[in-house]
C-alpha cells in the first residue's frame, strides 16, 4: 500500500510522454506476456516485479494467443490509470517499448486494460536511500548441472515470497521462478543448467527481488562453458564450406539426414552450441 500511495500522490506532477516507444535506455529489460487461462490463472507477467535503473527501456512482449495492452496504474483506481505510460494494443507475438526515467519515487504499477486482473510492478532499484535487506547471498555450481544459491535476509523476513530473476549478459531473461524465505529467513535454491539454454553464455547476473517496497540484490555469475569440442566444431565449419548434398551424409560417424547440414553450418558458427548439436543428433539416431 505504501507503494500505491506514493505513485498517485506524485502522479500529478510527472510528466511523461505516454504510448511513445524509446531505444535510448541504458538497458534494455524485457518483460513476457505468458499464456493465460482466464481469470482463474494467477500470472500473466514474467517477471512480476521488474527491477531497472532511471533511463532503462522496459520491452513488454506478448508470448500469449490472445491480445492485451498495458497501462501504467491499478484497475482499483481507473483516474490514474495511464498516468506514466500506456502500450499499444499488443496482438500476439508484438511488442512495445518506452523508457523510464526515474522521477523520484519507487517505480510504477502497471495492468491489462482488457484483462484487469493481471498486475505487474516495475520498480527502480537505483533510488536513492533504498533500504538493503539481503544479509548474505552466494552460489555454487556442481559438476555443471545444478546451481545452488543460498544466503540469508532480515528477519522479520522469514516466510515472505520472492522473486529469483537470472539474466545472460546479453540481459534475456533465461531463468524466473518464486520461492518463499523459510523461517528463519534463509534461501536455499537448486536449479537445474544441464539444458542447452544455459550452454550459450557464461557470465549471468542473477536479482533477488522482494519486499514493499521492492529492492533487489544483485549477483554476477560465472558459469563456464565445460568440455568444449574445439575439433568437432573446426570439423564442423569444414563440412559447411564443401556442402552440396541433396542425400544423407556422414559427420562425425553419424549418418544425418540431408536438410540436418544447415544446423551443422549453425554449429560451426555457433549460432546453436554443443548441446543442442548433441540432442538432435540423439533425436535422429532413435528415430531409426
Amino acid at each position: 500500500m505504501i507503494f500505491v500511495s506514493i505513485v498517485i500522490l506524485l502522479g500529478f506532477i510527472l510528466i511523461l510522454p505516454l504510448g511513445v516507444s524509446s531505444v535510448y535506455g541504458e538497458n534494455t529489460w524485457s518483460i513476457f506476456l505468458n499464456p493465460h487461462e482466464g481469470i482463474q490463472k494467477d500470472e500473466l507477467f514474467s517477471p512480476l516485479e521488474l527491477p531497472i535503473s532511471s533511463g532503462d527501456t522496459v520491452t513488454w512482449i506478448n508470448q500469449d494467443s490472445v491480445t492485451h495492452k498495458i497501462t501504467s496504474g491499478i484497475a482499483a483506481h481507473p483516474d490514474y490509470s495511464g498516468e506514466f505510460f500506456s502500450t499499444d494494443i499488443l496482438p500476439p507475438g508484438d511488442s512495445f517499448s518506452v523508457s523510464l526515467e526515474n522521477p523520484g519515487f519507487a517505480g510504477y504499477y502497471y495492468f491489462c486494460e482488457i484483462h484487469p486482473w493481471f498486475t505487474g510492478k516495475i520498480f527502480y532499484e537505483d533510488r536513492p536511500g533504498i533500504y538493503q535487506s539481503t544479509l548474505d547471498i552466494s552460489y555454487d555450481v556442481t559438476d555443471s548441472e545444478i546451481l545452488i544459491i543460498n544466503g540469508l535476509v532480515e528477519s522479520d523476513l522469514g516466510n515472505t515470497e520472492y522473486e529469483i530473476l537470472i539474466y545472460d549478459s546479453k540481459n534475456q531473461l533465461i531463468f524466473h521462478k518464486l520461492y518463499s524465505f523459510e523461517s528463519d529467513s534463509t534461501f536455499d535454491v537448486s536449479i537445474d543448467i544441464s539444458s542447452s539454454i544455459w550452454k550459450h553464455d557464461e557470465n549471468y547476473l542473477l536479482k533477488l527481488v522482494y519486499g514493499v517496497p521492492s529492492e533487489s540484490t544483485n549477483l554476477s555469475l560465472n558459469m563456464p562453458i565445460n568440455n568444449f569440442d574445439y575439433n568437432l566444431k573446426s570439423d564442423a565449419l569444414v563440412l559447411c564450406d564443401n556442402f552440396i548434398l541433396d542425400s544423407s551424409f556422414t559427420f562425425n560417424d553419424i549418418l544425418l539426414p540431408f536438410w540436418y547440414s544447415q544446423s551443422i553450418c549453425w554449429y560451426g558458427s555457433g549460432l546453436i552450441v554443443e548441446q543442442e548439436y548433441f540432442d538432435a543428433v540423439n533425436f535422429l539416431q532413435n528415430l531409426k
